[in-house]
């Protein structure tokens, strides 16, 4: 059993201040706002089928700190699209590689599984609802 997402669907990025970088992203690179989540979600910003997905960081919290308690400035995960089929496909596929997961998660809007490579760089596969 093989699979291959479709595209990458967004990349997490946190901000200090997720509308001061919602702006910055729309008037520098044009990307529009696609999802006004309530917050701790994101707001998902972009063009063309790809995604910043923008949550808030801790304001004081060092630039390169990896604690999910409090999110570094920084990117932080690449996010693989897929399709319902797709979504079910990945988990069998990452499950017969002996890669582990987390999910899959409800978010409303999507599902995601989350796992990591095998340098501890986070990854996840998504679909939209």
């Amino acid at each position: 059993m093989t699979f291959s997402p479709d595209h990458i669907d967004h990349v997490e990025l946190y901000a200090r201040d997720v509308d001061a970088a919602v702006r910055w992203y729309g008037q520098v690179l044009g990307l529009k706002l696609i999802h006004d989540l309530p917050p701790p979600n994101p707001k998902m910003i972009g063009l063309g089928g790809t995604m910043l997905a923008i949550f808030k960081a801790k304001r004081d919290g060092p630039d390169n700190a990896d604690d999910d308690s409090q999110p570094p400035i920084r990117w932080r995960r690449v996010a693989w699209g897929t399709n319902k089929e797709g979504f079910a496909q990945a988990q069998k596929h990452l499950s017969s590689k002996g890669v582990d997961f987390t999910g899959p998660i409800d978010h409303d809007i999507s599902r995601s599984i989350y796992f990591n490579d095998p340098d501890g760089n986070p990854l996840e596969i998504t679909y939209y609802v």
